[in-house]
């Protein structure tokens, strides 16, 4: 009987020290929440940069999706916000996202999203776009890396636009030299 006791009680320390921790991160989290800044949003800014990069981004969105591949995020000009990881602010970007339909393991290449990244790149050059640096580090053996390519493309317009094949996603960023800041923090 004095075990089982004994083991009750240690039980019964267990699930009382667990709730304190749940209890003291919970609190944590509520007062870093309430002692972050506000966020601002600059909206002429804002629709400053939407407008330069409006037929950009259309163009972007109308690239016909490689066999394969989805949309993610399809392009456009995100919303300001806080990194919840460490507070820094998150700027009003334009962005895009495919991934590839078939899921590969983390250390793997699917063949299909680089074939696709191809003809993404590919399509963008053929409707006034110019590759103007290009970095592959497919042979790079890592196990954190193996399939990496990074292209920066120019428009005659001055919009620039950053793609990156890691894997099996296709990432892209748009931008614009002299951009107005719009988020910022109160």
């Amino acid at each position: 009987m004095t075990t089982e006791i004994g083991i009750g009680l240690a039980v019964l320390c267990v699930c009382l020290l667990v709730a304190g921790l749940v209890i003291r991160v919970s609190v944590a989290e509520l007062a870093a929440e309430s002692t972050r800044p506000d966020v601002v949003t600059d909206e002429k800014a804002l629709e400053v940069r939407r407008e330069r990069l409006a037929p950009h981004l259309e163009q972007v969105n109308a690239i016909p999706t490689p066999v394969g591949l989805r949309w993610v995020h399809v392009a456009d000009v995100g919303k300001c916000g806080i990194d919840r990881s460490d507070g820094s602010l998150i700027q009003a970007e334009a962005w895009f996202e495919w991934e590839a339909t078939e899921p590969v393991a983390y250390d793997q290449v699917s063949r299909v999203a680089a074939v696709g990244y191809v003809e993404i790149l590919d399509h963008l050059v053929d409707h006034g776009w110019r590759v103007s640096k290009r970095e592959n580090l497919n042979g790079m053996v890592t196990a954190a890396n193996p399939g990496f390519d990074s292209a920066d493309l120019v428009h005659s317009s001055g919009v620039k636009m950053r793609t990156q094949f890691l894997g099996d996603v296709i990432l892209g960023r748009l931008f614009f030299r002299g951009a107005p800041k719009v988020c910022s923090f109160a």
